[in-house]
C-alpha cells in the first residue's frame, strides 16, 4: 500500500514539474490534431498600417524571446505582393520552450488585413513531442503569453482546441 501511495506521488509529482507552470494554463487541450494543439485567434487595432505594425511588432517580439525569453523565431514571409482569398499578408514561426526547458512547440502565426486600421492574426501551436495528447494547458499559454507580450490591446477567440475550462 505504501508503495502504490509513493508511486502515486511521484506521478503527481512529475506532472507538476514537467508540466505547464501557470498562469494561463487552464485551457487543456487533448488531441484536438492527433496531438496537443490550439488555435487562437485575435483582433488588433493599433491604427494605420495594421498589418504591417503586427507583423513588426510580433518579429521583433519573437527575436527579443518573448516575455518570457523562451520564444525562437524561426522565419518570417511577406505575401503582400500576392493575391490570396484571404488576404493573408505575413506569416511567422516560432518555436517556444517550455519554463523546464525540455519541451518545444511550434507557433505559426498568419496576419491577416481586414482595413487599414484593423488586422486580425490566427495563431496555432502544437506539441513537438509525439505521444503529447494531453498539453495541461501548454499550447494555449504560449500563444495567449506571447499575444500579452506585445503589450497592445486585442480582442481573442478560441478557433480549435484548447477549450475553456468546463
Amino acid at each position: 500500500m505504501a508503495l502504490i501511495r509513493y508511486f502515486a506521488l511521484l506521478s503527481i509529482l512529475i506532472a507538476i514539474v514537467i508540466g505547464c507552470q501557470p498562469p494561463d494554463c487552464k485551457n487543456v487541450d487533448c488531441g484536438t490534431c492527433g496531438n496537443a494543439c490550439c488555435t487562437l485567434m485575435w483582433s488588433f487595432t493599433p491604427g494605420k498600417s495594421a498589418a504591417d505594425k503586427i507583423y513588426q511588432l510580433m518579429v521583433t517580439n519573437f527575436m527579443k524571446g518573448g516575455a518570457d525569453h523562451r520564444y525562437k523565431f524561426v522565419k518570417g514571409s511577406n505575401l503582400t505582393t500576392f493575391k490570396n482569398p484571404e488576404n493573408v499578408q505575413y506569416l511567422l514561426q516560432a518555436i517556444h520552450r517550455t519554463k523546464v526547458h525540455k519541451y518545444n512547440d511550434t507557433l505559426n502565426i498568419a496576419i491577416y488585413k481586414m482595413d487599414n486600421s484593423t488586422s486580425v492574426a490566427k495563431g496555432f501551436s502544437i506539441s513537438q513531442i509525439a505521444g503529447a495528447y494531453c498539453d495541461h494547458g501548454q499550447n494555449y499559454k504560449n500563444l495567449v503569453g506571447f499575444v500579452k507580450g506585445l503589450g497592445i490591446q486585442y480582442k481573442q477567440r478560441i478557433v480549435a482546441g484548447c477549450p475553456k475550462p468546463s
